[in-house]
């Protein structure tokens, strides 16, 4: 079954929430705490019942319900007889199979659909308790002891998971506990390869171990030393291996990669060969996997390994929480959704051209400026080492430290990230080179987005100036010569001392970044063209 919407009331950050989903790949972004992880943690809940690998309804805390849900209740006991009742925390998935056992109308949107219905709410058999705990004021915050938890498919049919539709794996690589995976792994194998008769003969084989090592002369000597020397009650110690069951034998065996156990192999190369068995698994029997941050402690190569994987699987659904852009642009970015304060926006509306433009060139940094509260884009190294030594010498501070993020973005990328910002309304600034030409190279090249209120376009307005470099040394220039304040700054050693202004314009024009870097660190405080100036001052 594929998951085609979302629905989430009331469960930590995520008070009200319905997402439309993607049918292959869904890839969450967000700032830290913005939700991101709930989302996965919901999906988790829904398709298996599972919360961080242990059954949810055993964990049932007030801190899983929304904050402003969880207080408004706190703050309505003060008049326990108008006490708002008690929250409750729905989690429901709709989904696409037409099949009468899962289907029906029992979900918050009233839609004939399957699904599953998860419901977090007060136990009917303590409603008399809560009622006089509430009238004696013995009530303080939402009472989770008295709670329930109920699995629901929409037709109302009880959801026993082991024949549930939806077969889900979480792949959390920012932790370091995958023994159940490889568990799984090595007893799939065992059964696929060997007959009954031949796991039987390991089994035996096993216990005949175990049975001589009760035999060994220094388990021997041990339980001698221990009986001569240890007593409790009167009743004799001795030590052994711990009783097992059938299928202990099983989970004493590992995977091993090259020569290796895989417990002890690099954490990045775990997470590389957890996410393969899971997408592997995916092909057999689970159709929905669950990745926290895929790219946590992989190399680019290896994480370009991965990204492979996961396009080249079939069958199943999935959802990924990610701060990588590489894994974004290459995966689609219009799969993306940006999770805010929990708040989520769908990147699918996004025109195909620029989906299709970061896919093919993944280098972009797509997610600074998705995540970004200010950004200024500009066109290379030389632009961004001036801006922020121009903001420096009139703020006393670098950009970032007012959260203003300066970019570096190749000026045919421009219009992409115009419709990023198109989509997310986010005030971006850009600074770009005329070229020789405003018409051109600006107003016709950016005519859908210059009216938008949430875009800022700086540029030298001289068009006989082209680019930053003979823009910056015109201003810095006093009867046609460049000022000694300017040599000094662009100099080492007083190396441009003596030069005149087309030795000077030369030499900036073919060392862009050696010139720029040498004004950053420079003593000396330059004047900067109107546009850089009109730049800097946009977010303050």
């Amino acid at each position: 079954m594929v998951i085609k919407k979302l629905l989430v009331r009331n469960y930590k950050l995520l008070k009200d929430v319905t997402i439309e989903l993607n049918e292959d790949i869904n890839i969450f972004v967000g700032e830290n705490d913005s939700g991101k992880s709930t989302v996965l943690e919901a999906l988790s809940i829904i398709t298996s019942g599972k919360l961080n690998g242990y059954a949810f309804d055993r964990q049932i805390k007030a801190n899983f319900f929304n904050d402003i849900v969880r207080q408004e209740y706190r703050e309505s006991l003060s008049d326990c007889r108008n006490a708002k009742e008690p929250p409750e925390i729905i989690l429901e998935a709709y989904g696409n199979l037409d099949d009468a056992r899962y289907s029906g109308t029992n979900n918050i949107l009233g839609e004939n659909c399957s699904g599953i219905r998860v419901r977090v709410s007060l136990n009917s058999e303590y409603a008399d308790v809560y009622k006089q705990l509430l009238l004696n004021g013995e009530i303080y915050d939402i009472p989770v002891e008295f709670y329930t938890v109920s699995y629901h498919y929409f037709s109302g049919e009880t959801v026993s998971f082991r024949f549930c539709p939806i077969k889900s794996a979480f792949i959390d690589t920012t932790r370091k506990d995958y023994s159940y995976m490889v568990d799984r792994f090595v007893s799939e194998n065992i059964t696929t390869y060997l007959t009954l008769r031949e796991q039987t003969d390991l089994s035996t084989a096993y216990r005949k171990n175990r049975h001589n090592f009760h035999g060994n002369d220094v388990v021997k000597r041990l339980n001698q030393s221990v009986r001569d020397n240890v007593h409790i009650d009167d009743r004799e110690l001795t030590i052994d291996l711990k009783e097992e069951d059938v299928d202990e034998w099983k989970r004493q065996m590992s995977a091993i990669v090259g020569e290796t156990p895989f417990e002890y192999i690099g954490f990045g190369t775990q997470n590389t060969i957890k996410v393969e068995l899971a997408l592997k698994n995916s092909d057999e029997q689970v159709n929905i996997v669950l990745m926290e941050e895929p790219e946590n402690n992989l190399s680019y190569s290896n994480m370009a390994k991965l990204i492979c994987h996961v396009q080249a699987s079939t069958g199943k659904q999935v959802f990924i929480s990610t701060h990588s852009s590489y894994v974004a642009n290459k995966l689609d970015i219009g799969n993306l959704f940006l999770v805010c304060q929990g708040n989520i926006l769908a990147f699918a509306q996004l025109p195909q051209d620029t989906k299709d433009y970061f896919k093919k060139l993944p280098g972009y940094d797509t997610l600074r400026v998705v995540l970004s509260s200010k950004v200024i884009l500009v066109e290379g190294p030389t632009d961004e080492l001036i801006l922020q030594r121009a903001y420096f010498d009139e703020y006393g501070k670098l950009p970032i430290d007012d959260g203003i993020d300066v970019i570096v973005v190749d000026s045919l990328a421009f219009k992409r990230y115009c419709d990023i910002a198109t989509l997310l309304k986010k005030d971006i600034v850009i600074v770009t080179d005329n070229d020789g030409n405003i018409d051109a190279n600006i107003n016709n090249k950016y005519k859908e987005y210059i009216s938008l209120p949430f875009f800022t376009f700086c540029y030298e307005n001289d068009e006989t100036l082209k680019t930053i470099e003979p823009s910056l040394l015109e201003v810095n220039c006093e009867n046609g010569n460049p000022t000694e304040k300017f040599k000094k700054a662009i100099s080492k050693n007083n190396s441009m001392m003596n030069k005149k202004k087309q030795d000077i314009l030369d030499f900036i024009s073919n060392n862009k970044a050696e010139w720029a870097m040498r004004v950053f660190d420079s003593s000396e405080k330059i004047i900067y063209p109107e546009y850089i100036k009109n730049a800097i001052k946009q977010f303050n």
